[in-house]
């Protein structure tokens, strides 16, 4: 019975089939050209074969089992190994040189967040990166994250772009909404939730947030909530991924409900009224008229009482009319308060106690993903 040949596994350094050729044909002393010969291929066949210059193929493995006696799963497991180590070794080499591409991530805060695991060598996280972004190498990063389709999206004018870690922010949101189970895109039934969301304004946001995430993704729209890094603010964003689905991105720094409202409006003003092939990330502010219709969108479609701006000019609400106000057309006391504020007919540091207080802390421990837990839709 043939000795049975294998790879040292203690070794980092790939080994070719070719090297165990090599070792039988030395033990049993055979030439290279009588084995060339019995294989019925060129010496210069076997030269490369055994010096690992040419693919060992299925065919040449059942020859080799018939001349060698080895069987042919050896060497097919054997080659098949030979060129996965190969093809790490030379992508880690690659990576080692590209250490300022990762080093460009904000890595602790991606770390902290459980997007990448830790790592300590600069090959192993740019290895991590690139699984991360969901692409093959550095450069297929740069042409797929940089192209201005893949970035097709609106972002706050208050914040400012940093594009790695704005990148890296949204491909979190992207991987979410990938997990996110959500029914085609219906522009009708978004209109239709947005209407209804307003009465859903008045819940706590523990109950109201889920189920705005529910309510939207019937609409084909997938509502993601992605903590942000450091100092770097982008609070809100919204993109097309494809015809039938829409994605709106929210961060985590919204102090009270009436501001996260507000901006999830906004942004489903952004995905109703703008061109889905307008401007991308890396132009925030060129495009005041579109920032304009959505600010003009969400400020309607939350208050859409003909009445308010005679409600508001009547002098200084107080908190018993703007409570009845609020009663009245079935929304959040804080969404009235938050609107007088922005139009001015109340100083900012009024009637703050009206609004409730994000706890993300909470909001975290229920599900704000579609496709997770769902809180029972009481409101209809």
């Amino acid at each position: 019975m043939a000795a049975e040949y294998r790879y040292d596994p203690r070794t980092d350094v790939p080994l070719a089939p070719g090297e165990t050729i090599r070792e039988i044909l030395e033990d049993r002393g055979i030439t290279q050209v009588d084995f060339a010969v019995r294989l019925d291929k060129s010496e210069k066949f076997v030269s490369q074969l055994i010096n690992g210059r040419v693919a060992l193929t299925y065919q040449t493995a059942v020859e080799l089992e018939r001349v060698l006696g080895v069987p042919s799963s050896f060497w097919n497991n054997a080659e098949s190994r030979y060129r996965d180590q190969l093809a790490h070794q030379q992508r880690q080499a690659g990576l080692a040189e590209q250490s300022q591409w990762a080093e460009s991530f904000p890595l602790k805060a991606m770390e902290s967040n459980g997007w990448i695991a830790r790592e300590t060598t600069p090959a192993e996280q740019a290895e991590e990166l690139l699984s991360f972004f969901g692409t093959s190498s550095i450069g297929a990063y740069r042409a797929y994250w940089g192209s201005p389709k893949r970035l097709a999206a609106r972002i706050s004018t208050a914040s400012t772009a940093e594009t790695p870690a704005l990148v890296a922010w949204l491909r979190a949101g992207e991987r979410a909404a990938e997990k996110a189970r959500a029914e085609p895109f219906s522009e009708s039934t978004f209109r239709r939730v947005l209407t209804d969301l307003r009465e859903v304004s008045r819940l706590t946001p523990a109950e109201g947030v889920p189920l705005a995430v529910k309510r939207c993704a019937t609409a084909g729209v997938v509502v993601a909530f992605m903590p942000e890094m450091g100092k770097n603010r982008y609070p809100a964003i919204s993109w097309w991924p494809s015809r039938a689905r829409a994605v709106i991105q929210l961060g985590m720094r919204y102090a009270t409900d009436d501001q996260l409202w507000f901006a999830l409006y906004r942004q489903a003003g952004h995905l109703l009224l703008d061109d889905r092939r307008g401007s991308g990330i890396s132009a925030l502010d060129d495009d005041p008229v579109a920032e304009d219709r959505a600010t003009h969108f969400a400020t309607d479609m939350l208050i859409l009482c003909s009445d308010y701006q005679t409600f508001a000019a009547a002098g200084r609400p107080t908190k018993a009319s703007v409570r009845e106000f609020a009663e009245r057309h079935g929304i959040s006391a804080s969404i009235v308060v938050g609107r007088l504020q922005r139009d001015g007919f109340i100083p900012n540091n009024w009637m703050n106690d009206l609004k409730t207080p994000l706890q993300w802390a909470e909001l975290a421990e229920r599900p704000t993903a579609v496709g997770d837990r769902a809180p029972k839709d009481s409101l209809g």
